[in-house]
């Protein structure tokens, strides 16, 4: 079997970043429908569609003329930044291919792996047949957009009113919960005891504060965008600690933490080792379990805010959740 695998890198320059901030959502029309009874009109996050259009000006040529009539399958992989342009391109691709449109088609497959959110609802839903979004645990890239900022802002308002018939503001709140991180000598000379704290809202009140905040949002509103295709999302249970890779436990950070080790990672020369050693260097969180969505999966329709919204986000943490899972799956099915 000859595959042809692309390959579209992530987020790497000044340039690129820009490319990721240019996110608006806007109309485009293409020659042809990228699927069987959809619209030639399309919604997409604008930097990732003109990035698109000129990686397909160079890829046509040879798709068209050396590797569909070689019979090669093609796979289209990327990882952030790169996940949405693979398939954004392959949908081009599709726009302009007419053998490679029919759904039974299987010479056309994409792998997205942290995508930000890129296309309409009925897009992202169109490219179910060709198109595998895979987002780790609290990865903020896939639910970096309007959408999921207005549910969350919602969420906070609620948390804001429950403050509120409590007397209490949102910097007691904050500063509260940074005298425990930070200061747990001076809480005991206080007197305070965590057993007593009454929490904001139960996890029912929680639940049902998201299911309205989701519920009052248009899917269709064309401003909002969605990861592409079949959605698998990566996750593991909250009242577990997290385990890392050399067996250390560790709790919740806060978010000063976080920021510093990120920083300590931007600095360090990865550049020069292997993949192989630099995860072993990195204490990666890893997933457990997994479910098959869509772009409208509750999991995506609100920030995370949670200590590991960046670190899950790394290359090096799909890698170790998705090892992680198929050697959950190997032993279960050996067991």
């Amino acid at each position: 079997e000859k595959i042809a695998v692309i390959g579209i890198k992530g987020t790497s320059t000044l340039e690129d970043l820009l490319t990721d901030m240019c996110a608006n959502s806007v109309e485009y029309t293409l020659d042809h429908p990228f699927y069987e009874g959809g619209s030639k009109t399309l919604r997409c996050h604008e930097g990732v569609y003109i990035s698109s259009q000129r990686l397909v000006a160079d890829l046509l040529p040879l798709v068209k003329n050396l590797l569909i009539p070689s019979g090669y399958k093609i796979v289209v992989v990327g990882h952030s930044l790169g996940a949405g342009c693979a398939t954004i391109v392959s949908l081009l691709l599709r726009a302009s291919i007419p053998s490679l449109r029919a759904d039974s088609n299987k010479k056309l497959k994409v792998w997205a792996f942290a995508s930000p959110p890129v296309l309409d609802l009925d897009s992202s839903r169109g490219c179910s047949s060709f198109v595998t979004t895979v987002v780790n645990n609290c990865d903020v890239v896939p639910r970096f957009n309007i959408g999921p900022f207005v549910v969350t802002v919602r969420l906070l308002r609620a948390m804001h009113k429950r403050l509120k018939e409590r007397n209490l503001g949102m910097t007691d709140l904050l500063l509260k919960d940074w005298l425990k991180k930070s200061h747990k000598d001076l809480e005991e000379e206080e007197g305070c005891d965590d057993e007593k704290d009454e929490m904001l809202m139960s996890m029912e009140e929680y639940v049902l504060a998201i299911n309205d905040a989701i519920s009052r949002s248009d899917d269709h509103d064309p401003d909002h965008l969605y990861v592409p295709g079949k959605v698998l999302v990566l996750y593991d249970l909250w009242e577990k600690e997290q385990v890392f890779e050399d067996g250390r436990k560790e709790s919740a950070k806060d978010y000063a933490t976080i920021l510093k080790e990120w920083v300590k990672h931007l600095k360090e020369e990865d550049t020069l080792r292997s993949i192989d050693e630099v995860d072993a260097a990195k204490n990666v969180p890893m997933a457990e379990e997994a479910i098959l969505s869509d772009g409208t999966c509750k999991a995506l329709r609100l920030i995370e805010f949670d200590g590991r919204l960046i670190d899950d986000h790394l290359a090096s943490s799909y890698r170790s959740s998705i090892a992680n899972i198929l050697s959950s799956v190997e032993n279960t099915t050996v067991a």
